[in-house]
C-alpha cells in the first residue's frame, strides 16, 4: 500500500503537466491549422518572423506574398495571422 501512496504525486504532476502543456499547444496547432486552411489570394498577413505582406498565390505548401520590394515565396505554415 505505501508503494502506490508513493507513486501518487508522481501521477499528480503528469497530470497537471498535460493539462498545463499539451492540451493548450493542441489548442494553437488547430486554431493555426484553421487559419492556414482559410487563407486567400489577396488577403493581408504577418509571417512568424514579423514580415508584412499580402498574398498573391497559394501552391500546396507555400504561399508567395507581395512585397514593397518584390515577392517572397514562404512556407504557408510560418505564417502567423492575418491583418
Amino acid at each position: 500500500m505505501q508503494d502506490y501512496i508513493d507513486v501518487i504525486p508522481l501521477v499528480v504532476m503528469v497530470v497537471i503537466f498535460y493539462l498545463a502543456l499539451f492540451i493548450p499547444q493542441s489548442r494553437k496547432r488547430k486554431r493555426h491549422n484553421k487559419f492556414i486552411s482559410n487563407i486567400k489570394v489577396g488577403d493581408n498577413v504577418v509571417t512568424d518572423t514579423g514580415i508584412h505582406g499580402r498574398v498573391s498565390s497559394i501552391k500546396k505548401d507555400t504561399v508567395i506574398l507581395v512585397l514593397k520590394k518584390g515577392e517572397l515565396e514562404i512556407n504557408m505554415f510560418n505564417l502567423s495571422n492575418k491583418l
